[in-house]
């Protein structure tokens, strides 16, 4: 009885299967050196290969088949069998694995065929140190200024700061991070601060291939000045590396030094941490954040940034109901002032002035101060979301959409960024992609409230009442001290019908700043028009700069009919 191997050999099992490896194992080199230098996704390759490996099954079993039949060579029919079956588990891997898994949903970004050779993601820095928070502070805060000296050169795409840390401590290759953020280049880099010295390692990697670009070393004496220099020598190779257009006017900018003082540098690295943490917009955390800038601009009253940072802190209380706009609004303007008049060139100082402006409702300056913060810093997606929101206020919902949409491609993992898209939606009277936006950030951020109070306004404004309702109360669920979320609900228990529970609702609501204007279309809603314009004249007393966002609320056309609502808005200085 001949063995195993003879039948094989006789077959010519064994030469068909040398073949088809050789073959494919080519196929794939090629497909490899293309998808690599043309910046392909990924799911192609890894679907062919899968394809190519179902294909040799069905090799091995066509090649025993006819080895049984002998010389008789296979019929057309058989062949295009074959053939089809073949097709049909490739289209089906590929499928399978090119579906997005939770991080591409979350973007909500098709991955694109090419990248712009002039985008990059800077990681997050490594802090090489004992000192804990103190060396990460530091550490973060370097990072920060290379990515915002990076985002004022026009020709860069440069993802922003929330998107790139995600990847803290992430376990992806370069390769992954470069084709989930979509750029064609990441650096990455290590800060070790120890005594009065500093070192800062870095390396430029090409993300379709894993090739280093270049790498560098800085070991300088730990001064303000030599930190300043690091950054902007940075950004001058980084942009080199890439072939982007460096103006003198861009030049100076990123080669300028604000402070001389280390200890104010400290001090406002501090603050910025504070910020963007976990903290930033809770009423301690912004207090800590306005006692470290008034720190900073005490050891260097010179320290434009710190006095811009100042006034946005100032501005974040008022919006968020911490401070009375008698309080904060005029802290913020001696403070935004300061800082363009210590720097005229300070992109922050415009951004502060245009969301003070808007706050008194002088739109016309708040958007020649934003397209100046725009101008000064292109590539700044907070620059990009803020001027999206005064679109919004000006009616002008399809630039205000489109401002969203560039913040998003700028950050594509912020849920800051995601949650302003949904709210530009929200004013173009889009409900579906409003809904659309809020569950792709649902999918992304779980416990975002933010996404299921505007899902849930998306779906009331759409007269799907259960489901509003059920968002909103998962949006209260979640943060059930934010008033915001309480009012919603109620106004989606009126627009439902259901009284009673709305009027239980209200009750918890505070009296007093934006919540005013919410309870107003709330009673509107109920059909109780007097009450509601009650709170809409305390609200013209108390606080006029909400009547900016009134006059563009979808959820506020239950007044407008009524000639009270024109006069309000005649009163307050918008008609």
């Amino acid at each position: 009885m001949p063995s195993l191997i003879e039948n094989l050999t006789r077959r010519k099992v064994i030469q068909w299967a040398i073949a088809y490896v050789a073959g494919a194992w080519l196929l794939l080199e090629v497909l490899g050196f293309v998808a690599e230098n043309f910046g392909w996704p990924t799911y192609l390759v890894r679907g062919a290969t899968v394809l190519l490996g179902v294909g040799f099954l069905l090799t091995l079993v066509l090649a025993w088949y006819h080895g049984e039949r002998g010389r008789q060579r296979a019929t057309a029919s058989e062949l295009l069998l074959v053939f089809a079956l073949v097709l049909l588990a490739g289209a089906a891997v590929i499928q399978v694995s090119r579906a997005p898994g939770p991080e591409e949903f979350a973007v909500g970004l098709a991955l694109p065929l090419t990248v712009d050779p002039h985008s990059i993601a800077v990681l997050p820095f490594v802090a090489r140190s004992e000192e804990g928070e103190t060396a990460t502070v530091f550490a973060e805060g370097m990072h920060d200024d290379v990515v915002a000296q990076l985002a004022k050169v026009d020709s860069l795409k440069v993802i922003s700061r929330t998107s790139v840390m995600k990847y803290r401590g992430t376990g992806k290759s370069i390769r992954e991070i470069g084709t989930e953020l979509g750029v064609a280049t990441v650096l990455e880099g290590t800060v070790q601060r120890a005594g009065d010295r500093v070192r800062v390692n870095v390396q430029l990697i090409d993300a379709r291939t894993d090739r280093h670009v270049w790498a560098e070393t800085y070991d300088e004496e730990l001064s303000a000045a030599n930190i300043f220099a690091i950054q902007s020598d940075l950004a001058r190779k980084i942009a080199g590396a890439l072939e982007a257009t460096l103006t003198p006017d861009v030049v100076a900018r990123i080669e300028s030094q604000p402070t001389e003082s280390l200890e104010a540098f400290d001090l406002y690295g501090r603050g910025r941490y504070l910020m963007e943490g976990p903290r930033g917009f809770s009423r301690e955390g912004l207090d800590e954040a306005r006692q470290l800038f008034r720190a900073a601009i005490e050891a260097d009253s010179s320290y434009a940034p710190a006095w811009a940072s100042l006034a946005r802190v100032h501005l974040v209380r008022w919006s968020q109901g911490h401070a009375p706009p008698e309080e904060a609004l005029p802290a913020a303007r001696t403070a935004v002032e300061r800082a363009l008049e210590l720097n005229p060139e300070l992109s922050e100082g415009y951004s502060a002035r245009g969301a003070l402006l808007r706050a008194e409702l002088d739109f016309e300056a708040a958007e020649a101060a934003y397209l100046k913060a725009l101008e000064l810093n292109p590539g700044s997606a907070e620059e990009h979301r803020r001027y999206s929101l005064l679109l919004n206020d000006l009616g002008r919902y399809e630039e205000a959409a489109r401002e969203a949409r560039h913040a998003v491609e700028l950050d594509p993992l912020s849920t800051l960024n995601r949650q302003g898209l949904a709210a530009a939606l929200l004013f173009a009277r889009d409900w579906d992609g409003v809904i659309e936006e809020s569950w792709k950030l649902v999918e992304m951020e779980p416990g975002d409230p933010i996404a299921y109070y505007n899902a849930g306004y998306g779906h009331g404004m759409k007269g799907e009442h259960e489901q509003a309702i059920a968002a909103l109360e998962k949006a209260r669920e979640l943060d059930p001290g934010d008033a915001y979320n309480t009012a919603g609900l109620a106004w989606a228990h009126a627009r439902a019908g259901n009284r009673d529970q709305s009027l239980a609702l209200l009750a918890e609501v505070p009296e007093q700043g934006a919540m005013l204007k919410e309870i107003a279309i709330v009673y509107a809603e109920l059909g109780e028009h007097d009450r509601a314009f009650g709170y809409l004249n305390r609200l013209a007393e108390e606080d006029p700069g909400m009547f900016g966002e009134l006059r563009v609320d979808p959820s506020a056309d239950v007044l407008r009919a009524d000639p009270r609502y024109a006069a309000l808005l005649e009163k307050v200085g918008l008609e």
